[in-house]
């Protein structure tokens, strides 16, 4: 197998996922997203699985400035401090933005989206809320009942295998990864054609490739998903 040749490129060390594909599945979303950042007012993104919602946040973050990006991780050790914290970070924007962890929240870091949205309302500030959770995750009972009064737009993933393809070729050009052209084929093949799934398989092989130092190409991917094909 030949080497794999690594590009001496300053890469960012956050994770990536690619340029933004606008397909089918979320065109709802982001006609709405684009509304929100005419009008304003409450408004809750999320999904059933993995969508894209992060990527097209941080998309449009760095093309407006006029929207705050607030940290989702608690960085203090009460809510009121993490509402301190946020307020600091947003006092001249008009534009909230807090892209949230899947799932059920710490109650401190909780509590205090709960309170971000009262002082939105309060000052009358754009919010826009990104969290993929269930039911049983939105607690406490004041953060659920404020967030079922905002308006909620759900994000899909790709419905054709060309759009899942588009998204699939996006991420893997931004990995900077040589990959043979047979190997996506195959995971498309082999792999749910859901795109969590597929995109966990692709950072198996990146892990591996990088790590061994080969190529990637389609009978060595199904070995190292253990494929048998």
């Amino acid at each position: 197998m030949s080497e794999q040749q690594t590009l001496l490129l300053p890469l960012p060390s956050q994770k990536h996922y690619g340029s933004w594909v606008r397909h089918a599945a979320v065109e709802e979303a982001s006609s709405r997203l684009a509304l929100w950042l005419v009008k304003g007012g409450g408004l809750w993104l999320s999904s059933d699985e993995v969508a894209g919602k992060s990527h097209l946040v941080q998309a449009v973050f760095e093309a407006h400035p006029q929207v705050a990006i607030l940290e989702s991780r608690l960085v203090a050790k009460s809510s009121v401090q993490q509402l301190k914290h946020w307020l600091k970070a947003c006092e001249f924007h008009a534009y909230w933005l807090l892209d949230l962890p899947a799932g059920a929240l710490p109650p401190a870091l909780a509590y205090a989206v709960f309170h971000l949205i009262e002082r939105a309302k309060d000052m009358n500030k754009a919010l826009l809320i990104c969290w993929r959770c269930e039911a049983k995750d939105m607690s406490p009972p004041e953060l659920s009942s404020r967030l079922l009064m905002m308006e909620q737009v759900n994000m899909h993933t790709p419905l054709s295998d060309e759009d899942l393809k588009s998204v699939l070729e996006s991420v893997l050009q931004t990995m900077q990864w040589d990959m043979k052209e047979t190997v996506l084929p195959t995971l498309l093949q082999h792999i749910p054609r859901v795109l969590s799934d597929l995109l966990q398989a692709i950072e198996k092989l990146d892990v591996y490739s990088r790590k061994h130092r080969v190529k990637m190409n389609a009978t060595l991917a199904l070995k190292v998903l253990g494929i048998h094909d």
